[in-house]
């Protein structure tokens, strides 16, 4: 029976919860304020938590907080209860790692709504097999400028990778001090790479980094930079070293959402990379920070063939010519991606990755032909390009 536990500190939303439950036969649990809880939690744990944003003594950020740095709850869904309905309460929300929140008062027909969406999730969680032992096909999503459109290319490129092929595929935040993969997955911060902070690098093993990767809707995993910028000095790289060697034994295909640097795990991630995507913009100070990277790259002993230029024109006139810049680089670009600054940032805003909610969109077609040309030779000199709609397999 679905165990479903209730932390609410006023008794009447406490049977207003339960009253449309019951019936459904869920075993239901509570308790009257965050401490009680975290308490009752951890001796039983349930399949779901339903727990209220305001209480005495912990609220229900904290009570998911606390939770969360527990390996056994690491996937249990947790519903947020709150009585405000602001942006700040969403973002709150999610940097605790809630999977949802409802505002106060509700019908009770969406609370069992988002209560069964929240459970069949977490039964394909569960259910998800582990990925065989292979050996990834790592793409590095690079540049030294920020605002290139970086974190959006890789989330985009894992969901076509995934969608095209059907082979274990991890989109990897290594942005440790401001990653926004999970936020442009609409995911939770349930549990991050800090997560593994304080554990000995030989004691870290697939089964424990199943705890800290999850997955999207469109199958493709993922690991989340850490919820605060402090955090990310936690990471070593003698550990990112031994979870990176875990991952690639796993995964299909690696994309690593880069930071704009060459930090010593930045450029553990270029050297084992079969394909650099070095991203800029049509404009001077991009053009600039991109033949620093060039420069760098062949100074590691890259060859040509490992990068690929990938131009996105992030506004909409009034660019550097193509042909100037790619005399300026030395190397042709690979792949442009146009102006579509509205698109993208709708994908942002609402969490909702271009490939999976706009698939019509000629610019999906293109970011699906980038992904094709980055994949796998084993793959691509079987099939022709396809364009494949999500969900479709």
């Amino acid at each position: 029976m679905t165990k479903i536990l209730i932390i609410e500190d006023e008794p009447l939303y406490q049977k207003m919860i339960a009253h449309p439950l019951i019936p459904l036969g869920y075993e239901i649990a509570t308790a009257s304020d965050g401490e009680e809880g975290v308490k009752t939690a951890m001796a039983n744990p349930p399949d779901l938590i339903i727990c209220d944003m305001m209480m005495p003594k912990m609220d229900g950020f904290q009570v998911t907080r606390l939770l969360r740095r527990d390996v056994r709850f690491a996937h249990v869904p947790i519903l947020i209860l709150t009585a405000l309905a602001g942006l700040k309460e969403k973002l709150e929300a999610f940097e605790a790692g809630a999977d949802d929140h409802m505002t106060k008062p509700f019908e009770p027909a969406e609370l069992v709504a988002r209560i069964n969406v929240l459970l069949r999730r977490h039964e394909s969680t569960l259910q998800q097999p582990s990925p065989p032992k292979t050996e990834a096909h790592v793409i590095a999503v690079h540049s030294l400028r920020g605002g290139s459109g970086c974190s959006s290319l890789a989330v985009n490129l894992g969901i076509g990778l995934s969608n095209m092929w059907h082979v274990p595929t991890l989109i990897m935040d290594q942005v440790l001090n401001a990653g926004q993969v999970a936020l442009m997955l609409n995911a939770p911060l349930k549990r991050t790479w800090a997560d593994l902070a304080n554990i000995p690098a030989d004691e870290i093993d697939w089964e424990l980094l199943k705890t800290v990767v999850f997955k999207h809707e469109n199958d493709v995993n993922f690991i989340a930079a850490p919820t605060y910028p402090s955090q990310a000095d936690l990471i070593s790289e003698e550990m990112f070293t031994k979870v990176f060697g875990i991952f690639r034994e796993h995964y299909e295909y690696i994309i690593a959402d880069l930071p704009h640097d060459f930090s010593g795990t930045t450029i553990q991630v270029l050297d084992t990379a079969n394909v650099v995507v070095m991203l800029f913009s049509p404009e001077l100070a991009s053009v600039r920070a991109a033949a620093a990277a060039l420069d760098t790259y062949h100074k590691l002993k890259y060859s040509d063939d490992k990068i690929k230029l990938v131009l996105n024109w992030t506004f909409e006139r009034r660019g550097l010519i193509r042909k100037n810049i790619e005399a300026v680089l030395g190397l042709p670009i690979t792949h442009v991606i146009p102006f579509a600054t509205d698109l993208f940032i709708d994908a942002i805003n609402t969490g909702k990755p271009l490939l999976s909610n706009r698939p019509n969109e000629n610019l999906c077609t293109i970011l699906e032909r980038l992904a094709y040309l980055l994949s796998k030779p084993v793959h691509t000199s079987h099939s022709p390009f396809p364009v494949v709609q999500p969900g479709k397999k």
